[in-house]
């Protein structure tokens, strides 16, 4: 699950409306509370707790009901909702808070509309998912700039890619690596480690919630447009995005494979699906770290797992009775070679040597026509 919210952005949402609401009751030590309170929820949200988020933002809610924190906190019981699967529900919680901050709370607005996207995508919903996307988009001067500039280009190739329109696929994904290189420049190479694992998640994450074998290659197609992103952030070895970048990792790859399992009726959908599979693991080996740099723990880890995805699904592919359907790419990158008999052995019990009959011996002195 993502977490876009900050306390610089509830900070900068809250204060807003200072000027245009008369807040009689709130005291500066009302106003100290509910900022402690609603940064604790986002820290618990940040962690991956969002039982426990779900609980604090609504929490807040009841008891700061005129807070001018109150949508801030909506947003992240939307996101604590979405981060359980509860998919319709935080989109229709989203929808709300989008309609009520547009006007006095964009910040808030325009962070709902690009979260909304997340649930569309595990609803499998891709024109709602793009809509969603471009409305954020058209709110960007509200959004931090790495996801305007970077986060929304990179998610709007990988629906695009799935949908194979690579022109725009690949023009958005330009964009997205612009977006990073302008974030760099603005605000100085030394990003923070965590930052920057973080925007990479963003950008690489995709949803597996619908996948099927109706969308098994388009959904391959997407994810070897933005994979890179996640890699980037496993190489990070971030103690929070890095391990949940290998866990996005990992989760993908898995039901990726359980997918390709799943076919054992139809071999011959099965071998395709698998070849799909396969070429996606040639891409990510050229991820894996070159020879004489150390791997850290977390990239270690992914890359073993990997090799026991590939062992899984080569065993599938090329043992499969009927014809497999290898790209060239996979054929020439794994140089495998498939069963069977290459010398003369011994014969097999069905293969016995076959008796050919002789002609008749003939005998001069009893053969008439001699």
């Amino acid at each position: 699950m993502r977490l876009i919210l900050s306390t610089a952005l509830v900070l900068l949402s809250g204060c807003s409306l200072l000027g245009q609401r008369s807040q009689p009751d709130e005291t500066q030590a009302v106003r100290a509370t509910e900022l402690a309170q609603i940064s604790n929820a986002e820290k618990v949200l940040n962690t991956g707790s969002f039982d426990q988020s779900l609980i604090l933002y609504k929490e807040f809610q009841g008891l700061h009901p005129q807070s001018t924190f109150v949508q801030a906190a909506r947003l992240g019981e939307a996101q604590s909702l979405a981060g359980l699967e509860r998919w319709q529900e935080s989109l229709d919680l989203y929808r709300d808070v989008a309609v009520k901050t547009r006007n006095y709370q964009p910040e808030i607005a325009a962070q709902a509309l690009y979260q909304m996207s997340f649930a569309y995508e595990a609803q499998g919903d891709d024109l709602r998912t793009v809509s969603s996307l471009l409305d954020a988009k058209k709110l960007g001067q509200y959004l931090p700039l790495e996801t305007a500039a970077a986060e929304i280009p990179a998610r709007l190739a990988i629906v695009y890619g799935r949908q194979d329109r690579e022109d725009d696929a690949v023009a958005y994904l330009n964009e997205a690596e612009r977006g990073i290189e302008k974030v760099q420049t603005e605000k100085g190479t030394e990003l923070p480690k965590d930052w920057q694992a973080k925007t990479y998640v963003q950008m690489g994450g995709v949803s597996t919630n619908q996948l099927g074998v109706q969308n098994f290659t388009a959904f391959v197609r997407g994810q070897k447009l933005v994979q890179i992103y996640l890699f980037r952030a496993v190489r990070l070895n971030d103690a929070n995005w890095s391990v949940r970048a290998k866990t996005r990792l990992q989760e993908t790859y898995r039901d990726l494979f359980t997918v390709v399992e799943s076919q054992r009726e139809q071999r011959r959908l099965q071998s395709a699906l698998g070849a799909e599979l396969l070429g996606l693991i040639d891409q990510a080996e050229l991820y894996r770290p070159p020879t004489g740099q150390k791997m850290n723990s977390h990239e270690t880890e992914f890359f073993t797992f990997l090799a026991d995805v590939r062992k899984k699904t080569e065993n599938i592919v090329y043992t499969n009775d009927e014809v497999m359907g290898l790209t060239e790419e996979s054929q020439r990158l794994n140089s495998l070679r498939r069963s069977g008999r290459v010398k003369a052995d011994s014969l097999l019990p069905d293969e016995e040597k076959a008796t050919i009959p002789l002609p008749p011996k003939v005998v001069p002195s009893e053969d008439p026509n001699l």
